[in-house]
């Protein structure tokens, strides 16, 4: 059976609508980082148990990874994204009215797998449109839009905290993704050019799994794009904690520094766009490990050398979501382009990768945090050099031969 498919915008607006359903698991995570302290207080919660809510949350999102891949493949990616829309608004709905930090964490695990459909199915979608470089082009067209969710939403998540309270932020993003479905119901023409009929039966999902599992060029881009994301969320697990708890800093001023760092993804995400079709994506993969790396191993540096500025922190943390725009759309672009059949599987995979490193990389932080940036430091410096280990002895040598 054959989609009717048509363009719902060129470009820009494609990657702009895109963006609009990405901002939730965005949100999810950046928007709830100034109310951790909150949470704390609140239900009487230690460190751990506020970061399992986190940890419970890029949990979903790993598992949704493996359910709206194939549930997209087989029924479009507009219905996939659509039901995703419509269960993260009653899930964080139900997240504003929990009443123990048990409850909340459960449900933040529903919103996880409600908020993975919005970025995975976007990948797929844009796989459906274009090739390579173009794809990785793309990638960085939307994470462009999708950056005024980082931007933005630790801002809206201090302000709605000090303002009303740490459920205002649920409040918030219910409205929204609803708001999202409704626009999106409408100006959104599928994508995909012919639905695979038996993706969501056992056998085949798994000889998909299986047919990528196998590549060795996937596993290379997929170690390249975790590594991007175990830098992300060594800041993001930690980076609150660091900056109000031990610096002493407010909410709201916390809001405004991540937002500093977050310039820095914007920044990179521009560049990228421009930089991809002229120098290639496997350069500026290489490119964004180098620096990933320098400057992971000046944030370690000031951070053994107890500099204890939030600046020490927010400096270096610029320039690695920089390079984290110049490393994750080239690895995706890269993990996609041998799978056109089955791009909703294959995009499957990766963020299942990518997300449980992200929920394992939180928790290991949190249990060897002192209160003070050398945790933070540690796992950033140890997914740079290891993203950067594996392009030299895999990716480099693949496109070599």
């Amino acid at each position: 059976m054959t989609i009717p498919t048509g363009k719902t915008f060129d470009n820009a607006g494609f990657a702009a609508l895109l963006a609009l359903t990405t901002v939730t698991s965005a949100m999810g995570v950046d928007g709830t980082l100034p109310l951790m302290p909150a949470l704390g207080r609140a239900f009487g919660a230690d460190r751990e148990a506020v970061q399992l809510t986190l940890t419970m949350f890029m949990l979903g999102i790993a598992i949704g990874q493996l359910i709206h891949g194939p549930l997209s493949d087989r029924f479009g990616r507009k219905a996939a994204i659509l039901g995703g829309l419509i269960l993260t608004t009653v899930a964080t709905a139900g997240c504003a009215m929990a009443v123990s930090i048990e409850a909340l964490a459960v449900l933040r695990f529903v919103h996880g797998i409600a908020a993975s459909s919005g970025w995975l199915i976007a990948r797929a979608a844009i796989r459906d449109r274009h090739q390579r470089d173009d794809a990785a082009r793309m990638m960085s067209l939307m994470l462009i839009f999708h950056s005024a969710g980082p931007l933005l939403s630790p801002i809206i998540g201090a302000v709605l905290t000090v303002q009303y309270g740490w459920q205002a932020l649920f409040v918030f993003l219910s409205v929204y993704s609803l708001a999202v479905a409704v626009f999106f119901a409408f100006a959104f023409r599928e994508t995909i050019a012919e639905i695979v009929p038996d993706a969501l039966r056992p056998g085949p999902m798994l000889r998909n799994f299986a047919e990528i599992a196998r590549s060795r060029v996937f596993w290379a881009y997929t170690a390249c794009a975790t590594a991007s994301y175990g830098i992300l969320f060594a800041f993001l697990s930690s980076s609150s904690d660091v900056i109000i708890t031990y610096f002493g800093e407010s909410e709201i001023d916390y809001g405004f520094m991540f937002s500093g760092a977050m310039v820095g993804l914007v920044s990179g995400m521009l560049a990228s766009a421009r930089l991809v079709s002229r120098f290639g994506g496997d350069n500026l993969l290489r490119w964004g490990m180098l620096v990933a790396t320098v400057f992971g191993l000046l944030l370690m540096i000031l951070a053994v050398l107890a500099v204890d500025h939030w600046l020490a922190v927010i400096g270096p943390m610029f320039f690695c979501m920089a390079s984290f725009a110049f490393i994750f759309p080239q690895a995706i672009a890269g993990v996609l382009q041998p799978f056109p059949h089955i791009a909703g599987a294959a995009s499957s995979l990766v963020g299942f990768v990518q997300q449980i490193i992200g929920a394992l990389t939180g928790v290991v932080l949190a249990a060897l945090s002192d209160g003070s940036q050398l945790a933070l430091a540690g796992g950033v410096l140890f997914w740079a050099v290891f993203g950067l280990s594996i392009y030299w002895f895999a990716i480099r040598k693949y496109r070599a031969g």
